[in-house]
């Protein structure tokens, strides 16, 4: 899913975007379910992992867009990310 994220510079999005980004392209070219939900929780830890991210400051358009983009792949993805057990062992 492509989201609104051109104009952010910060780094540390950028390498977890890229990361999502070959989980999406993983999950567009895999048939199979479990395969498929790999990959989404694969988004799904990179999305939930930069949320908490210790540079985060609400002042700044780049952090505030980044969260805002990493809100919608984790919407995008929670659901096809059903077996969440991968997921709970992060935190």
């Amino acid at each position: 899913m492509e989201f609104e994220n051109k104009n952010i510079k910060c780094s540390t999005f950028q390498e977890a975007e890229t990361i999502i980004k070959k989980a999406e392209d993983k999950i567009k070219e895999t048939i199979g379910v479990k395969e498929r939900q790999y990959y989404a929780q694969d988004i799904l830890l990179e999305a939930k992992a930069l949320i908490s991210c210790s540079n985060y400051n609400s002042n700044t358009g780049d952090c505030l867009s980044c969260q805002l983009v990493l809100l919608k792949y984790i919407q995008e993805y929670k659901n096809l990310a059903k077996d969440e057990d991968k997921v709970k062992n992060l935190y």
